[in-house]
């Protein structure tokens, strides 16, 4: 007697986050945003009818274009395993720049930066493509202590006391008009910051 199998569970739990974007391919610097791990997952076995029961992790990186555009893209599902050809144990070689401990925590490196290349791949239905990890590797020596925003930078900025005094009364500053900032935002910013300000999501890169 031949029993339906239940429908293998292939859809990437990053899915809602991502959505309709596409990122754009190339090089980005990228921050990784989240983990998710997930247990006794029911799929369909590598070129066989037999189902499994496994355990998977993703991914999720986020990164701005030139254009200053958020954009994020998920790792593939990839099984929970030390294996050193397992696909997990591959993407943290890449990641860390050298091969995982075992025992090695992953999620350790929510928050971390990393280079991440990406590249669209068509999809199987025929339905567009969509944004993959093809490619990941450590920031280069250096990379952190000179990017934007980095602690260095306030390390470094001049003493109060060689500062020009700019000092003003409190009926000073309200007595000065303030003037309506008149630097051109590009449409294209401007939309995508009105679309994460209506979502109520602050975007952490």
């Amino acid at each position: 007697m031949a029993k339906l199998p239940p429908p293998s569970n292939t859809g990437n739990p990053f899915a809602d986050q991502i959505g309709d974007d596409l990122a754009p391919t190339g090089t980005h610097v990228a921050t990784i945003l989240d983990v998710k791990d997930e247990f006794g997952v029911q799929r369909q076995k590598f070129e066989s009818v037999d189902m499994e029961t496994v355990d998977l992790t993703c991914f999720l990186l986020g990164f701005r274009d030139q254009q200053g555009l958020a954009h994020r893209v998920a790792s593939k599902r990839m099984r929970i395993s030390g294996n050193e050809k397992s696909a997990l144990f591959g993407f943290l070689k890449g990641l860390l720049g050298r091969a995982p401990e075992i025992g090695y925590d992953y999620c350790d490196l929510n928050g971390s930066r990393c280079l991440v290349s990406v590249e669209h791949v068509q999809r199987k239905n025929g339905s567009g493509a969509f944004a993959a990890v093809a490619a990941l590797s450590p920031l280069p020596v250096g990379y952190a202590d000179t990017a934007p925003g980095s602690q260095q930078s306030a390390d470094h900025s001049p003493s109060d006391s060689a500062a020009p005094s700019t000092t003003t009364t409190q009926a000073e500053q309200t007595a000065q008009p303030q003037q309506p900032s008149s630097a051109p935002v590009e449409p294209a910013v401007a939309a995508q910051a009105a679309a994460d300000s209506s979502a109520g999501e602050e975007i952490p890169f």
